[in-house]
């Protein structure tokens, strides 16, 4: 239950890293397991294994004892710690200092870190980086007077294997299966033409120094087209489902760096055409939005007098008269002058600065939402950017008359 709960709260970043690793070590290390289900079965194991080595490589020589390794490992549970540090002790990843009885202090090997490292390297970019290793070690032993036919056979034979291990579950993948896990296990394996004709100057340098080897080349060859075709099938899908500009790993970072260094302003610009961004932040918030909504309809009315008795009498009452609409019909009338509507962004270029131009801004809304006036304000979908000018984005807008009211005397 305890694992259960740190599992839980792990970053989502640090657990999905965590699976990948015991993904792998599982693959890794199923040749070496003695039964099914004999291995460890969550990425917490992994991530203990991991600290302890490390404790043990921050002691020194002289070692630790088992609490010792316990108190350094302090963010994981102490009975996963002690459940794992048998479990290195029963392989010998992690042996007495002395072997003496009673003995209490333990020194770790190297090795466990080293392919702990060597895992999540291989998670991390699909084994590639090993592959391009044993490519670069197969054409040196071509290369090198000292290696032997059968040598050769055996190297010819296990990029065979390699390539074609790599390439069925590509095109199984490109073909059947969902795009998410397409791109989650075959993306990595992808923008790899450097791998292919590292390949294939191998294949070239081997079939001209062992003409014996014919077959093995031809089955190299023929792994190596199969790889490349699964590759471009799983791209081609990828591409078709993310669209022309969204499909941005499919090419190495350093092709993009010098995209952005070296093109003109219309190639960075029609990069990023048929792409919809969020427009800036305003210059103000919604508080001061507000204030000036207020402050606009806040007249100077004097004094209020004090309330009268009423006093009843035969005539009707008039009613009173809606100053606040003759006032906000008057600066309506200013604002459109001889014309029958007038855009926002005029408006509020006019004013001059900000804390005018919000003032113009509260007027308009305020004369909106009376509807008894003979004005509407209209909002448009186009956005007018100016850097320079103060708003610096002013969405399409319009005040115009109705026509079909009479200005309020």
């Amino acid at each position: 239950m305890h694992n259960r709960a740190v599992n839980s709260a792990l970053p989502f970043e640090e657990q999905t890293a965590g699976s990948a690793v015991l993904g792998v070590y599982r693959q890794v290390f199923a040749v070496l397991a003695r039964e099914a289900n004999g291995m460890v079965d969550d990425p917490e194991s992994v991530r203990v294994d991991e600290s302890i080595l490390q404790a043990f490589a921050d002691a020194g020589p002289a070692g630790l004892t088992v609490e010792q390794v316990v108190a350094a490992c302090g963010d994981a549970p102490a009975v996963a710690v002690r459940r794992r540090f048998e479990v290195l002790r029963s392989y010998r990843a992690v042996t007495r200092v002395n072997e003496r009885p009673h003995e209490m202090y333990y020194q770790a090997a190297f090795a466990p870190y080293v392919m702990l490292l060597f895992l999540r390297r291989l998670a991390r970019t699909g084994g590639l980086g090993e592959l391009h290793r044993m490519l670069s070690i197969a054409r040196l032993a071509a290369d090198d007077p000292a290696t032997t036919r059968d040598d050769a056979r055996s190297h010819l034979r296990e990029l065979t294997h390699v390539f074609r291990l790599l390439a069925n579950p590509i095109m199984q993948l490109a073909r059947g299966g969902t795009v998410e896990s397409l791109r989650s296990q075959a993306q990595p394996m992808l923008g790899n033409s450097e791998l292919l004709e590292q390949a294939r100057l191998y294949h070239n340098r081997s079939a001209s120094r062992w003409p014996e080897l014919l077959s093995e080349c031809t089955d190299l060859r023929m792994a190596l087209g199969a790889y490349r075709d699964a590759v471009t099938t799983a791209a081609r899908r990828l591409i078709d489902q993310a669209g022309r500009t969204r499909a941005l790993g499919l090419l190495p970072a350093e092709r993009w760096r010098s995209f952005a260094r070296d093109a003109s302003v219309d190639e960075l610009a029609a990069a990023a055409d048929g792409l919809l961004f969020d427009a800036l932040d305003p210059c103000f918030t919604a508080d001061d939005l507000l204030d000036a909504v207020e402050e606009g309809l806040r007249g100077d009315a004097g004094r209020t007098p004090p309330p009268r008795p009423r006093i009843e009498d035969d005539g009707p009452v008039a009613a009173p008269a809606d100053t606040e609409a003759e006032v906000l019909a008057a600066r309506a009338e200013r604002l459109l002058g001889s014309r029958d509507r007038v855009g926002v962004a005029e408006l509020l270029a006019a004013a001059g600065n900000w804390p005018a131009a919000r003032r113009v801004l509260s007027d308009l809304t305020a004369i909106q939402l009376r509807t008894e006036l003979p004005y509407a304000l209209t909002w448009e979908d186009g956005l007018r950017i100016d850097p320079a000018s103060e708003p610096a984005w002013v969405t399409d807008g319009w005040l115009r008359r109705r026509g079909d009211q009479a200005v309020p005397a």
